[in-house]
Protein backbone atom coordinates (compact mmCIF):
# COMPACT_ATOMS: atom_id res chain seq x y z
CA UNK A 1 0.00 0.00 0.00
CA UNK A 2 2.52 2.23 0.83
CA UNK A 3 4.20 1.37 -2.54
CA UNK A 4 1.32 2.49 -4.34
CA UNK A 5 0.87 5.78 -2.38
CA UNK A 6 4.25 6.66 -3.36
CA UNK A 7 3.40 5.57 -7.30
CA UNK A 8 0.51 8.40 -6.95
CA UNK A 9 3.26 10.84 -5.70
CA UNK A 10 5.82 9.86 -8.51
CA UNK A 11 3.02 10.73 -10.83
CA UNK A 12 3.64 14.34 -9.68
CA UNK A 13 6.86 13.86 -10.30
CA UNK A 14 7.58 13.77 -6.16
CA UNK A 15 9.87 10.97 -5.22
CA UNK A 16 10.27 11.72 -0.93
CA UNK A 17 13.18 10.70 0.82
CA UNK A 18 11.31 9.29 3.43
CA UNK A 19 10.92 6.49 6.07
CA UNK A 20 7.72 5.01 7.33
CA UNK A 21 8.11 3.47 10.84
CA UNK A 22 5.38 1.56 12.97
CA UNK A 23 3.52 3.49 15.41
CA UNK A 24 1.25 1.47 18.35
CA UNK A 25 0.47 5.65 19.37
CA UNK A 26 -0.74 6.63 15.92
CA UNK A 27 0.11 8.39 13.27
CA UNK A 28 2.11 11.90 12.74
CA UNK A 29 5.53 13.49 11.46
CA UNK A 30 7.09 15.70 13.24
CA UNK A 31 7.73 18.69 11.99
CA UNK A 32 12.03 18.51 13.06
CA UNK A 33 12.19 15.31 11.68
CA UNK A 34 9.74 15.23 8.33
CA UNK A 35 11.68 12.58 6.42
CA UNK A 36 10.09 10.41 9.20
CA UNK A 37 6.32 9.02 8.82
CA UNK A 38 4.77 6.82 12.02
CA UNK A 39 1.79 4.75 10.66
CA UNK A 40 -0.63 3.55 12.91
CA UNK A 41 -0.61 -0.20 12.82
CA UNK A 42 -3.77 -0.34 13.77
CA UNK A 43 -4.86 1.50 10.63
CA UNK A 44 -4.63 -1.84 8.52
CA UNK A 45 -7.34 -3.19 9.39
CA UNK A 46 -9.27 -0.01 8.40
CA UNK A 47 -9.16 -1.28 4.48
CA UNK A 48 -11.95 -4.09 5.83
CA UNK A 49 -14.73 -0.83 6.27
CA UNK A 50 -17.33 -1.07 3.83
CA UNK A 51 -16.92 1.24 0.07
CA UNK A 52 -20.14 2.57 1.38
CA UNK A 53 -18.65 3.62 4.64
CA UNK A 54 -15.69 5.13 3.62
CA UNK A 55 -16.76 6.70 0.82
CA UNK A 56 -19.39 8.65 3.72
CA UNK A 57 -16.29 9.66 5.76
CA UNK A 58 -14.49 11.54 3.54
CA UNK A 59 -15.53 14.63 5.08
CA UNK A 60 -15.07 13.53 8.22
CA UNK A 61 -11.26 12.85 8.10
CA UNK A 62 -8.58 10.04 6.72
CA UNK A 63 -10.39 6.79 7.51
CA UNK A 64 -8.20 4.06 5.54
CA UNK A 65 -4.70 3.10 5.75
CA UNK A 66 -4.21 4.53 2.29
CA UNK A 67 -5.95 7.44 3.13
CA UNK A 68 -3.78 8.05 6.11
CA UNK A 69 -0.43 7.97 4.34
CA UNK A 70 -1.33 10.01 1.57
CA UNK A 71 -2.28 12.81 4.56
CA UNK A 72 0.67 12.16 6.58
CA UNK A 73 2.86 12.24 3.32
CA UNK A 74 1.61 15.83 2.96
CA UNK A 75 2.50 16.31 6.63
CA UNK A 76 6.10 15.74 5.67
CA UNK A 77 6.34 17.17 2.11
CA UNK A 78 4.96 20.85 3.51
CA UNK A 79 7.81 19.98 6.94
CA UNK A 80 10.66 19.54 4.67
CA UNK A 81 10.04 22.57 2.45
CA UNK A 82 8.08 24.99 4.62
CA UNK A 83 8.37 28.25 3.00
CA UNK A 84 5.36 26.90 0.77
CA UNK A 85 3.51 27.72 3.84
CA UNK A 86 4.70 31.31 4.02
CA UNK A 87 3.41 32.79 0.95
CA UNK A 88 0.32 34.74 0.99
CA UNK A 89 -1.68 32.06 -1.66
CA UNK A 90 -1.12 29.19 1.16
CA UNK A 91 -2.56 31.58 4.10
CA UNK A 92 -5.10 32.54 2.27
CA UNK A 93 -6.31 29.21 1.33
CA UNK A 94 -5.26 27.47 5.14
CA UNK A 95 -4.45 30.27 7.57
CA UNK A 96 -1.40 30.92 9.54
CA UNK A 97 0.48 27.52 10.42
CA UNK A 98 2.00 29.65 13.22
CA UNK A 99 -1.59 29.31 14.96
CA UNK A 100 -0.93 27.17 18.67
CA UNK A 101 -1.56 23.80 17.46
CA UNK A 102 -4.13 22.16 20.03
CA UNK A 103 -4.68 19.28 18.16
CA UNK A 104 -6.26 16.43 19.81
CA UNK A 105 -7.05 12.98 18.13
CA UNK A 106 -9.28 12.58 14.94
CA UNK A 107 -12.43 11.39 16.99
CA UNK A 108 -11.98 14.12 19.58
CA UNK A 109 -11.57 16.59 16.70
CA UNK A 110 -14.18 15.60 14.71
CA UNK A 111 -16.29 15.07 17.67
CA UNK A 112 -15.94 18.37 18.57
CA UNK A 113 -17.08 19.77 15.53
CA UNK A 114 -20.15 17.44 15.70
CA UNK A 115 -21.46 18.48 19.05
CA UNK A 116 -20.32 22.28 19.08
CA UNK A 117 -21.04 23.30 15.70
CA UNK A 118 -23.17 20.64 14.13
CA UNK A 119 -20.48 19.13 12.14
CA UNK A 120 -20.74 18.89 8.55
CA UNK A 121 -25.04 20.56 8.03
CA UNK A 122 -22.76 24.11 9.17
CA UNK A 123 -22.00 25.92 6.11
CA UNK A 124 -18.54 27.22 7.17
CA UNK A 125 -17.18 23.31 6.79
CA UNK A 126 -17.74 23.42 3.25
CA UNK A 127 -14.87 25.51 3.24
CA UNK A 128 -12.27 22.60 4.59
CA UNK A 129 -11.92 18.99 2.68
CA UNK A 130 -12.86 17.70 6.52
CA UNK A 131 -14.01 18.30 9.60
CA UNK A 132 -10.37 17.17 11.03
CA UNK A 133 -8.81 19.78 8.27
CA UNK A 134 -10.78 22.76 10.41
CA UNK A 135 -8.52 21.70 13.38
CA UNK A 136 -5.53 23.67 12.50
CA UNK A 137 -3.72 24.64 8.86
CA UNK A 138 -1.34 22.11 8.81
CA UNK A 139 -4.36 19.64 9.10
CA UNK A 140 -6.35 21.82 6.14
CA UNK A 141 -2.87 21.43 3.89
CA UNK A 142 -2.43 17.25 4.77
CA UNK A 143 -6.33 16.73 4.19
CA UNK A 144 -5.86 18.29 0.79
CA UNK A 145 -2.89 16.46 -0.59
CA UNK A 146 -4.70 13.66 0.93
CA UNK A 147 -7.68 14.06 -2.08
CA UNK A 148 -5.46 15.66 -4.25
CA UNK A 149 -3.62 12.18 -4.41
CA UNK A 150 -6.99 10.26 -4.29
CA UNK A 151 -8.20 12.37 -7.35
CA UNK A 152 -4.58 12.17 -8.92
CA UNK A 153 -4.73 16.17 -9.31
CA UNK A 154 -7.58 15.91 -12.16
CA UNK A 155 -9.70 18.70 -11.82
CA UNK A 156 -12.65 16.75 -13.41
CA UNK A 157 -12.18 14.34 -10.34
CA UNK A 158 -11.24 17.61 -8.12
CA UNK A 159 -14.84 18.67 -9.02
CA UNK A 160 -17.00 15.43 -8.74
CA UNK A 161 -14.98 14.22 -5.46
CA UNK A 162 -16.48 18.14 -4.31
CA UNK A 163 -19.93 17.29 -5.50
CA UNK A 164 -20.00 13.95 -4.44
CA UNK A 165 -19.39 15.65 -0.97
CA UNK A 166 -20.57 19.13 -1.09
CA UNK A 167 -17.49 20.55 -0.30
CA UNK A 168 -17.39 24.13 -1.03
CA UNK A 169 -14.97 26.11 -3.71
CA UNK A 170 -12.91 26.97 -1.02
CA UNK A 171 -12.37 23.42 -0.38
CA UNK A 172 -11.82 22.27 -4.22
CA UNK A 173 -9.22 25.57 -3.91
CA UNK A 174 -7.12 23.74 -1.22
CA UNK A 175 -6.96 20.78 -3.43
CA UNK A 176 -6.42 22.35 -6.53
CA UNK A 177 -3.83 24.31 -4.31
CA UNK A 178 -2.22 21.04 -3.07
CA UNK A 179 -2.41 19.56 -6.35
CA UNK A 180 -0.54 22.62 -7.91
CA UNK A 181 2.26 22.52 -5.37
CA UNK A 182 3.00 18.22 -6.00
CA UNK A 183 3.48 18.99 -9.40
CA UNK A 184 6.31 21.87 -8.81
CA UNK A 185 7.53 19.90 -5.50
CA UNK A 186 10.91 19.38 -5.56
Amino acid sequence: MIDEVLAELAAFGVRPKVRFVWSIEGSGVEEEVPDVIHLHRTMLIADRIPRAVVELSERYSALTFRAMIRHELGHALLFAAPKAARTPAFRRLFGDVRTKYRVGTVIDEVGRRIRRHGGLANPRYRRVVSLYAASHPHEQFAEAVRIALATHGDRGAIEAWAARHDAGHHAVAQIRFAAGWLATYR
